[in-house]
Formats: structure tokens, C-alpha cells, sequence
């Protein structure tokens, strides 16, 4: 993605993680303290595509949390169907806006049958793109 003209940031709360510190792609990368401040990290816009991709199902409801409101051209969360549908129907539950959370993408990726990270990485970006390039 870097290699067309996407500004990567990576976000993670693991200093000592070796893939982030072999990650050469990535734009900036940024260790966060808890992932209940991202979204101070975070900003709206019309051009940020945000991929939600923590260490498991607790991390991402709390980035979920601190993003939902926000206004993004993507928003993706990588995650098995069956625990991002109980996960966004939580949400809803405790209120949160319903058209906010219907524009998450999940599972993220064009539906290719993936099989390795590298297919999935793939499908990822082709997601994105496709959102990207989408005309009104």
C-alpha cells in the first residue's frame, strides 16, 4: 500500500513486537501506551482508511470504542464473522449509532478464500482500493 501513495501509520501498544520493528513498509509507526487513547492518534477524514488489526477480540472493541464516531473513507476490523457480529451487536445494544457501525468492514478483505497472510494482505488492499476508487 505504501507503493501507492498511502500514508501508513501503525499503531500498537507492544514496544518489543519484532515485526514492528522489521516493518519497513509502514510510514511511521507510533507505541502507544493503551489502545484506550487511539483516538487521539486518529484523526477523521475523507481520506484516512483506518484497518483495526490488534492482538485479539478485547482490543479491537476497545479501538472500535474509541473510533466508531469518527468519520473515515474505510474502516475494517480483522476478525472471524461470528465474533465481529456479536461484537457489533453489543455495540448496538449499549447504543452506540447503528449507520456508524453498519459502515465497518468485517471481515475485511475481498472474499478470494484467503488462505495465507500474504492472500489476505492482498485482499485487504484490494478492499481498499476499491473503496478508494469508488465514484458516487
Amino acid at each position: 500500500m505504501s507503493k501507492m501513495d498511502f500514508h501508513i501509520s501503525l499503531f500498537d501498544d507492544r514496544e518489543d513486537l519484532n515485526t514492528l520493528a522489521k516493518n519497513q513498509f509502514v510510514n511511521e509507526k507510533t507505541i502507544v501506551e493503551s489502545y484506550e487513547n487511539i483516538g487521539e492518534f486518529i484523526e477523521s477524514g475523507v481520506n484516512v482508511y483506518v484497518v483495526v488489526m490488534t492482538l485479539g477480540y478485547e482490543f479491537d472493541e476497545m479501538v472500535i470504542r474509541k473510533l466508531v464516531d469518527k468519520d473515515f473513507k474505510y474502516f475494517g476490523v480483522l476478525g472471524s464473522r461470528a465474533k465481529m457480529r456479536m461484537l457489533l451487536r453489543n455495540l448496538e445494544e449499549e447504543n452506540f449509532d447503528k449507520q456508524k457501525l453498519t459502515q465497518i468492514h468485517t471481515p475485511i478483505g475481498l472474499p478470494i478464500n484467503s488462505r495465507t497472510p500474504e492472500e489476505i494482505a492482498v485482499s485487504i488492499a484490494a478492499e481498499i482500493i476499491a473503496v478508494k476508487n469508488k465514484t458516487a
